[in-house]
């Protein structure tokens, strides 16, 4: 029943054709399948958000959510493997 989701950078996009990582940051994870909220995760000091094994069928759609201090947020969706 396990499955996996991808690692993947978490960044802000600064409106100028650049992005800022975003370092040392809990990342809320969502089922959207099952509707339930799952563990929080977190950036690390770079800003990559480790890819793990969830306890949720492969084919299952999670939502990754983040709100900054500043207000700005922001969410992405993986299908888990």
């Amino acid at each position: 029943m396990p499955s996996d989701y991808a690692a993947f950078e978490l960044l802000i996009d600064n409106d100028d054709g650049t992005y800022t990582p975003v370092p040392s940051t809990t990342v809320k994870v969502y089922n959207v399948t099952g509707s339930a909220a799952l563990a929080d995760t977190a950036s690390d000091a770079g800003g990559t958000v480790p890819g793990a094994t969830v306890a949720v069928a492969v084919g299952t759609t999670l939502r990754f959510s983040v709100q900054l201090a500043n207000g700005l947020a922001g969410c992405a969706e993986q299908i888990t493997v």
